[in-house]
């Protein structure tokens, strides 16, 4: 009869062991795997509540607001810039504090952004709008806000706006006398100005524009236009208008002019400057109101849509 051999009591109880620990280590490392599996499902399961807007610095270059604010001044602002570059040069070369407001979709719009920011001069985006008029409905583009947009569409067309246009610090609209009056879409414009740092100068293209409410309400610094320099581009004209901002300046009020490029303009400006009267412009950030930053911490979560 052959008797089986029987292993050593030592050796079977090291096999032990190493079975208890085997069966340690693949508890352990399964619910590991499991939570990683469960984690990239829910991941991939919900979407996100709203697209992100880029904030200063991902894409445009961003200047601190490092001037101090005065009680009155007079600020020039030179609307429709991007299709005339010779024009910009001749108004650069004049080295007068000018903010320079960029159409996003016009041809030179990001040549023009650069060209301004290498000469010192601060840019803004010149955001197109809904008009009232049928005249001027007629000429919108992609690039314009208008009433009709929800929120999200609102912000990706100011976003695609921003895309065109580099260095930009602040913004004013271009056309905008329907859309300015509207309270919701311009809290939503203030919404988007605010979380990307810049300020807001009301073109006033109607006179029952809410845009220095909204911008109030949602702490964006903020101006408003007082003089169109060349609604008419007849030289006594625009000496009329300029007559006027000079007097809206000694009554001691915050005064923003706005010009456009077109050569009868930049003749008279380049004519009307001399040294000692372009020593009273300032720049637009100095005439700014509201958007104290302690004021932040009082808005209203519900405003915040």
């Amino acid at each position: 009869m052959i008797r089986k051999k029987q292993l050593p009591p030592w050796l079977a109880l090291l096999f032990l062991l190493l079975l208890c620990l085997l069966l340690v280590i693949a508890t352990l490392t399964k619910p590991s795997q499991q939570r990683g599996h469960v984690e990239k499902m829910v991941e991939k399961s919900i979407p996100p509540v709203a697209p992100e807007v880029a904030k200063p610095g991902d894409q445009h270059e961003t200047q601190p607001d490092a001037l101090p604010r005065v009680a009155s001044g007079l600020a020039l602002v030179l609307d429709d810039v991007g299709y005339d570059l010779p024009a910009l040069k001749r108004i650069l070369a004049l080295s007068i504090p000018v903010a320079i407001a960029v159409i996003p979709d016009a041809p030179y719009a990001q040549a023009s952004a650069t060209m301004a920011h290498e000469q010192g001069q601060m840019v803004m985006l010149h955001l197109p709008m809904e008009p009232t008029s049928e005249k001027y409905r007629n000429k919108m583009t992609p690039y314009f806000l208008h009433e009709k947009m929800g929120r999200e569409e609102l912000r990706e067309t100011f976003q695609r706006g921003l895309d065109k246009v580099p260095f930009v610090e602040g913004v004013n609209n271009h056309m905008g006398s329907h859309l300015s009056e509207q309270m919701e879409p311009m809290r939503w414009v203030m919404q988007v100005c605010r979380e990307q740092g810049f300020f807001f100068v009301d073109s006033k293209t109607s006179h029952k524009s809410v845009a220095a409410e909204a911008a109030e309400l949602m702490d964006v610094p903020w101006a408003s236009r007082e003089v169109f320099l060349d609604h008419d581009l007849n030289p006594e004209a625009m000496q009329r208008a300029w007559k006027s901002a000079e007097r809206c300046l000694e009554k001691g009020y915050r005064c923003v002019v706005i010009a456009h490029p077109h050569k009868e303009t930049v003749a008279f400006l380049e004519k009307q400057l001399s040294k000692q009267k372009s020593a009273t412009l300032v720049p637009v950030q100095q005439l700014l109101r509201g958007g104290d930053s302690v004021r932040h911490a009082k808005i209203k979560p519900e405003v915040l849509l």
